[in-house]
């Protein structure tokens, strides 16, 4: 059962809205957060499993967004639990990082396992390397005449 936590108090210009609404697919195994929005909902599910960890709603405010509403599962068998503060810091966080691209603050990652701080860093290597065959097949498929698209 979802149980409400402090939502961040930051505000979100709106282009950092923009960011937030494309969402976040992961580029590699190793990461572990897939975020996306629905209507005016931000949903953070864990990649490898698709449990849904958080849910923010967001909602127009004076000089941009506010998060005016948050939870994050109470289902102890999917997901360990931190107190509510450090629960509102870790959302905070993946917006930071995975739909902004900013690194968080040493203080933000302050109450984190040094040892799993690791998966709020989003890669910075390009996608390209990580799918070289793919990406040239389609830049080709892209580049052929119209007419030879349908295999003649």
């Amino acid at each position: 059962m979802p149980q409400p936590i402090p939502a961040p108090t930051r505000v979100w210009t709106d282009d950092e809205m923009g960011a937030i609404r494309r969402g976040y697919v992961p580029h590699i195994m190793d990461e572990k957060w897939f975020l996306f929005m629905e209507g005016n909902r931000l949903f953070a599910h864990r990649s490898w499993t698709g449990i849904g960890i958080y849910e923010a709603a967001f909602a127009p405010a004076a000089g941009g967004y506010v998060i005016e509403s948050a939870v994050v599962t109470g289902d102890d068998t999917k997901y360990r639990r931190s107190p509510d503060e450090a629960e509102t810091v870790t959302l905070e966080v993946l917006i930071i990082s995975h739909l902004l691209g900013e690194e968080p603050s040493e203080e933000q990652l302050a109450g984190h396992d040094p040892f799993t701080q690791w998966e709020f860093m989003v890669p910075t290597v390009p996608k390209e390397l990580f799918l070289p065959r793919v990406i040239k097949k389609a830049d080709r498929a892209l580049r052929r005449p119209r007419w030879r698209r349908s295999g003649g």
